[in-house]
């Protein structure tokens, strides 16, 4: 999806291009990959399973995909046999196209398992969505975007965001994209904002005011609001957190309409989310009470 909007460029660090640019680089004609391990055909079958991830239609032909990963047409049909054969992909003889098959739900929940951050603060993020009727959320960035990984709805209204494990919504215009990008290296935040420049044309220096506003509020109060943002009718409230390796690599969030989220919950719910991250981070940082066990910590 982003790397579409992201023409290679000289100037960009390239440690900071994302992994299926620099995979997809080592497949052009010539190329000879420093890396002896590199395995090229699993990075090009992950590629593919990521093109279903991001696609917004379920059912994909292999020339679409092909299309979509830069791949000749007859090697992308090998790969999507070989997937369907491993049973990550089905294909459907009447439609005479592709769709990412269930076994593939075993790897994201794989994934979560140890997921310890989530877990720890599940049940903040659903008492705080039950109590004020928000939709309350961690998320990480990825590339251009801000993926949620944990989401609990509110369970006594039925106004509440239609987003879930694996929305995306913008860094950019968003709490909880600023959030993110607040405590980033300077350099690795000047190649986001190259692309999100690319991304936003002529709306990038009004979004990039809104960041900036954003990065003071953090400063001043611990948290970032935004009115209105994302969609027209959407208020958020956001703060960043720290992950457990210690990277401030994740955000906490609350979202709403803006006729349920008004300036003065917004703040109450900021000052709620430092209160759940002071309690996270110390627990992350000291460990938990002796009587909990190595289990929960």
């Amino acid at each position: 999806m982003d790397d579409q909007s992201q023409n290679d460029d000289p100037g960009l660090d390239e440690a900071a291009k994302s992994p299926r640019r620099t995979a997809r680089a080592r497949f052009e004609a010539g190329h000879v990959a420093e890396d002896r391990h590199f395995v090229k055909a699993l990075a090009r079958g992950l590629m593919i399973l990521e093109t279903f991830a991001n696609a917004s239609k379920t059912w994909m032909q292999v020339s679409e995909i092909a299309n979509t990963v830069g791949l000749p047409k007859p090697t992308v049909a090998r790969f999507v046999r070989s997937l369907e054969s491993q049973g990550h992909l089905h294909y459907s003889s009447d439609r005479r196209e592709y769709r990412l098959a269930a076994p593939v739900l075993t790897l994201g929940f794989a994934a979560r398992q140890p997921f310890t951050l989530g877990e720890m603060l599940r049940p903040h993020l659903q008492e705080l969505a039950d109590a004020y009727n928000v939709h309350a959320s961690l998320a990480k960035r990825d590339r251009l975007d801000a993926l949620e990984v944990l989401v609990c709805h509110s369970k006594s209204t039925l106004m509440t965001l239609k987003l879930d494990v694996g929305s995306r919504l913008p860094l950019a215009g968003t709490a909880t994209g600023t959030a993110l990008l607040a405590h980033l290296p300077e350099k690795e935040r000047d190649v986001i904002y190259h692309r999100l420049r690319e991304r936003h044309g002529r709306n990038w220096e009004r979004l990039l005011q809104r960041i900036n506003d954003g990065f003071n509020e953090i400063e001043d109060r611990g948290f970032v609001t935004a009115y209105r943002s994302w969609t027209t009718d959407i208020n958020g409230v956001s703060v960043p957190i720290r992950s457990l390796s210690g990277s401030p690599t994740y955000a906490l969030a609350c979202g709403a309409p803006a006729a349920l989220l008004p300036p003065e919950k917004q703040y109450l719910l900021g000052y709620k989310l430092l209160e759940i991250k002071r309690r996270i981070e110390g627990l992350i940082q000291n460990g938990p009470p002796a009587s909990e066990g190595p289990d929960h910590e």
